[in-house]
Formats: structure tokens, sequence, C-alpha cells
């Protein structure tokens, strides 16, 4: 076929000496050599990263783990001495009381022996089976979560010395108007 000519213009000399050089020992292209190098030194690089990444999530994953067994404990703890104080007073509502708490005892504990990889591949697989509760479920936590961490925002000081807190009577205005400086004509 007379069409198939190489685009350098040079036909087949080009592989020629390619092959001729590679036979005698001596790299084709220098820039090759360079290229592979970089090539490998950019792969560790990212294979470095994605296990320092990887370190980071496990890390974090444990400590979120780890948090949530505590703050379990504490709600079974509480809703067991909850339950306890109202078997006094309502012996029906005392005894569902304490199986709720037995109950949150048991996922403290579940999530206490559990690997966060576990915990993770479970996660999943239920939610593949029930997106539509998965994702109300995770709206929910959403909303709760947000509610929670701003319900327990830490005072802040506000302009003119007042102190504000969620559900205080501080003044509020959504169109703040700060004093200019004045500007002195020369």
């Amino acid at each position: 076929m007379g069409n198939s000519m190489d685009l350098t213009g040079m036909g087949g000399q080009q592989s020629e000496r390619s092959s001729a050089a590679s036979s005698a020992g001596v790299p084709a292209r220098p820039q090759q050599g360079v290229k592979d190098q970089a090539v490998a030194q950019a792969q560790t690089l990212v294979d470095q990263a994605k296990t320092t990444a990887q370190d980071r999530v496990r890390t974090a994953a444990q400590s979120g783990k780890d948090s949530a067994v505590d703050a379990l404990s504490g709600v079974a703890q509480s809703l067991l001495v909850a339950g306890q104080q109202l078997q006094d007073q309502q012996k029906g509502v005392g005894r569902f009381v304490e199986q709720a708490a037995e109950r949150v005892d048991r996922v403290a504990k579940y999530l206490d022996t559990a690997e966060v990889e576990e915990l993770v591949e479970r996660t999943e697989r239920w939610a593949r089976r029930n997106p539509a509760l998965f994702l109300g479920s995770a709206f929910a936590l959403g909303v709760l979560g947000a509610r929670f961490l701003k319900t327990s925002k830490p005072n802040v000081s506000q302009p003119g010395g007042m102190q504000s807190r969620a559900g205080s009577a501080v003044p509020f205005s959504d169109r703040e108007v700060r004093p200019v400086p004045a500007v002195e004509d020369l």
C-alpha cells in the first residue's frame, strides 16, 4: 500500500535506526528513560498520598466510632437510670425505657467490638437494599446533628458587650449597620 507512508517523511528509516541503536545496547531515546523515571516517581508519590489519605480516614473513622460508642453508652446509662426512676411511678413506661436502654447498650457494645471496615461494608449493603430508607435516615440524622450543633454553640460576644445564647432575648437585625469612619477633606 503506497498510502501508508510515515508522517515524518522518512519512511522506515527511523524505525531502522531505533532497532539498530537498541541492538547496540544504546537507548533509542534518552528522553524515554527520563520519562519512565518521572512516571515511576509520580506513581510512587500517588501511592504514598493514597496510603496517607487512607490512614487518615481510617484514624478519623476510628475516632468517630469511639466517640459514638462513648455517647451511646452515656445515653444507655441515662435511659437506664430514668427507667428505674419511672418504675416507681409507672411500671409499663419504666420497663419500656429500660428495654430501650438495653438495646442502645447492645448497639454501643457492637460498635465497640466491630471493625470500621466491617461497619462500612454492612452500611453499604443495607443502603443498596434500602436506598430510600437510607437517604431518609441520613437526612434525619443530618437535621438532628445540625440542631444539636446549633444548640451547643458557646456564648458569642456581640458588639456592645452583650452576650448571646440560643433562645436569649438579644436583639437581632438582619441588616447590621456599622458606623463608617469619617473621612476628612484635605
